[in-house]
């Protein structure tokens, strides 16, 4: 009897666990987090509920909402966590080796600052050296904002901060068109 009572229990534990682990993440009233909208070339920051800025941006050149691969050039969809903001991002280098792609490096490409969050892919939230390339498909997967709209957004950015990537408006816990 003690064992059956045992095992029902790690069956429940286990099934809540499962369930918590499934179930979507929705934003806490007076949070700030960010949306990104594949489809409208624009990112959000929200609170709670409510939208405070938003901005056009540039992604990936490459279709889809999975992301296989760094060679792939898709942006991604789902949620994800800020690890940090780099705050001088103008030494950053991009390699297009990286790519297996031709070209020289190019210092400063990242712009003034760059928000990383977690990805296996290592892509970011960044400023730019071009700004004529926001609000086109033009990227390897980052999302890129003109610098003063970066430096802008970073006011509000901290570490475990969400990013919500989606192809259109459909968020569960959000309707809204921006």
């Amino acid at each position: 009897m003690k064992k059956i009572f045992i095992i029902a229990l790690f069956l429940l534990f286990a099934c809540a666990a499962a369930a918590s682990a499934a179930s979507p993440w929705s934003p806490k009233a007076g949070e700030y987090w960010i949306k990104v909208n594949k489809q409208q070339l624009r990112l959000t920051l929200f609170k709670g509920g409510e939208v405070v800025k938003s901005w056009p941006v540039s992604i990936g050149k490459g279709r889809g909402k999975v992301k296989s691969s760094r060679l792939d050039l898709i942006t991604p969809t789902g949620t994800f966590t800020i690890y940090r903001v780099i705050p001088d991002a103008t030494k950053l280098v991009f390699d297009p080796a990286w790519f297996d792609e031709p070209g020289k490096a190019a210092p400063g490409a990242y712009g003034s600052k760059l928000i990383s969050f977690y990805n296996k892919w290592e892509i970011a939230i960044h400023g730019t050296n071009n700004p004529g390339s926001v609000g086109r498909w033009a990227t390897h997967g980052c999302i890129r904002l003109k610098n003063p709209d970066i430096e802008d957004l970073v006011n509000y950015v901290k570490p475990k901060m969400k990013i919500v990537i989606v192809e259109n408006n459909d968020i569960p816990f959000l309707k809204e068109t921006i």
